[in-house]
């Protein structure tokens, strides 16, 4: 069945059969069916984002910030995570912190979780990735730039932890009036 459009065009084009143009429209509709199926199956499957962050805890402000990592499936299909990894740099000994979960997570379309790798805080100023892996062996990276965002607040919160426990020079080591 030819739609009525393409019967005006073909009156319009001499030249070209009706049996061209039918030719040219089942082509056109079986390619875009092929992108939508190739597409449709490249796309289901699960998919992590990995984000880490510090929590400090305000009724405590003296307590160092818990180091989190929150992994959300923005993917369509179940993901089962099974723990989180902190890869240093190359030449670390060890070269990976790993950091399984109690127990594996199922993580549905959209839904995440939040696991505490640290109390104190600590992380290596040599981390090169974290990341999270699942149920198929395959690993989700945290993006870099993030990465350097978290060590960055790990060295400002070091820096300034290390100036709050040193006394400053003004402080007591001054000598007295009339000593």
């Amino acid at each position: 069945m030819i739609p009525s459009w393409l019967g005006r065009l073909t009156d319009s084009i001499r030249h070209v059969s009706p049996s061209d143009v039918a030719a040219w429209w089942g082509a056109i509709a079986a390619t875009m069916v092929l992108i939508w199926n190739l597409l449709r199956a490249v796309r289901l499957k699960g998919r992590l984002k990995v984000e880490a962050i510090y929590r400090g805890d305000s009724r405590q402000p003296h307590l160092p910030p818990v180091l989190a990592v929150r992994v959300t499936n923005v993917g369509s299909k179940p993901v089962l995570v099974q723990g989180v990894a902190v890869q240093r740099t190359k030449g670390s000994d060890p070269s990976h912190y790993f950091f399984p979960c109690d127990t594996p997570k199922m993580l549905a379309r959209r839904k995440f979780f939040e696991e505490a790798l640290d109390r104190t805080g600590w992380l290596p100023l040599n981390t090169e990735k974290i990341y999270v892996w699942d149920s198929t062996g395959a690993h989700w990276y945290m993006p870099r730039k993030e990465l350097r965002r978290l060590l960055d607040s790990y060295r400002r919160w070091h820096m300034r932890a290390k100036s709050e426990q040193q006394p400053s020079r003004s402080e007591g080591t001054r000598p007295h009036a009339g000593s």
